[in-house]
C-alpha cells in the first residue's frame, strides 16, 4: 500500500462514535451554571461576599421581627367617644396602639396593657361600656333592697363581662 491510500484511509475514519450521535465532540457549549462555577472558583472573593450580603440581610430581617413588639387588647367594644379619649391619652404618652378586629379592639404592646389599664382608669377611662362594680358607688341613700340587688347584680355581670373580654382565647375565638 502506498503512503497516499495509507492516508486516505486515515482520513474516512476520522470521526469518533460520540460525534457521530451528537452526544459530544463539541466542548465549546457549557452551561450557565458551569460558566458560573468557574468564574466563582477563579474569584472566590465574590463568593465570599455574596454569601457575607446573605447573611446580613438575613440577621437584619431577623432583628426587626423579634423587635417588633407584640401586641394586645387593652378595650373593645368602646363607643366613639371614649375610643377618642382613650387615643388622646395614648398620644399624649407617646404609646404606640392600632386597631384591630374591623375598628372594634383597641391594641397596644402586650407588656404596658395592665399599666394602661391602671392609668386609664385614675383618668376616669373608659366611662361607658359595660359597668361593673362602680356602679354600687353612686346609690341614694334611701334606696330600697330590691333596687340595691339589682344593681349588684348588674355590676358583677358587668365586671364577668370584663373579665371574659380580657381573655385572650375568648378575643381570638370571637375574630
Amino acid at each position: 500500500m502506498s503512503e497516499a491510500g495509507a492516508a486516505a484511509g486515515r482520513q474516512t475514519n476520522t470521526t469518533t462514535p460520540s460525534s457521530r450521535d451528537g452526544t459530544g465532540g463539541d466542548k465549546t457549549k457549557t452551561s450557565f451554571s458551569d460558566r458560573v462555577l468557574s468564574q466563582l472558583r477563579g474569584n472566590p472573593l465574590v463568593a465570599l461576599l455574596v454569601a457575607g450580603a446573605a447573611a446580613i440581610a438575613v440577621i437584619a430581617v431577623l432583628m426587626m421581627w423579634a423587635s417588633s413588639p407584640s401586641y394586645r387588647v387593652l378595650y373593645n367594644n368602646l363607643d366613639e367617644a371614649d375610643g377618642g379619649r382613650i387615643i388622646t391619652e395614648l398620644d399624649a404618652r407617646g404609646v404606640p396602639y392600632r386597631f384591630s378586629d374591623n375598628g372594634q379592639a383597641l391594641m397596644v404592646p402586650s407588656d404596658q396593657v395592665h399599666s394602661l389599664r391602671l392609668y386609664l382608669a385614675e383618668q376616669g377611662l373608659p366611662q361607658g361600656g359595660n359597668v361593673g362594680l362602680e356602679l354600687m358607688e353612686d346609690q341614694a341613700f334611701g334606696i330600697s333592697q330590691f333596687a340595691e340587688q339589682v344593681n349588684y347584680q348588674r355590676g358583677l355581670e358587668g365586671e364577668l363581662s370584663r373579665s371574659i373580654e380580657s381573655l385572650s382565647p375568648v378575643i381570638e375565638q370571637c375574630s
